[in-house]
């Protein structure tokens, strides 16, 4: 019998927590991060990028990561300029093969609006955090962070696309 009510009593805090502390709901968010396209959260600069964020992190990483670990929750690169978002985020941290110290983990981050129905909001902002060439940058622009990034390291061929001026 006391079996019996500690599975409803987890069940019952289970259903009570927010979305964003459910494992299956974290990944479903994920997911949609994975497949955004970065067309969505470039904020209407039309840079002719058809890619997933998934797929520009990976072209853009790809010499210099390790790899890649994707989370969700709230939203953590918050600073001056950069508003706190909310709490479904998806955070994309870059493991480098030849880091600086210890914490040089480039970090991304795709901001959502509010679930609905237990699906993830639509993708709507664009954050990044790493140490560049002259420090620690916050950017707001999917194109910062590049800049950021190739401050460091060389980008691969066709990692980096925008339309012809």
């Amino acid at each position: 019998m006391a079996h019996r009510r500690l599975a409803l009593v987890v069940l019952f805090l289970l259903a009570a927590a927010p979305l964003g502390a459910q494992p299956a709901f974290k990944a479903r968010l994920i997911a949609a991060a994975k497949a955004t396209p970065v067309r969505a959260i470039d904020y209407d600069d039309d840079r002719c990028d058809d890619r997933t964020v998934s797929r520009w992190l990976a072209d853009l990483t790809a010499r210099d990561a390790r790899a890649v670990s994707w989370t969700a929750g709230r939203c953590q690169i918050v600073g001056p300029g950069i508003d706190a978002g909310g709490e479904w985020c998806v955070q994309a941290m870059v493991t480098l093969k030849r880091p600086r110290g210890r914490n040089d983990e480039p970090v991304v981050e795709v901001y959502f609006e509010r679930p609905s129905h237990g699906r993830p909001g639509k993708a709507y902002a664009f954050r990044g955090l790493m140490r560049a060439a002259d420090g620690i940058d916050m950017s707001r622009f999917r194109k910062d962070f590049e800049y950021d990034w190739t401050s460091r390291f060389k980008a691969p061929r066709g990692a980096i696309v925008d339309c012809a001026e």
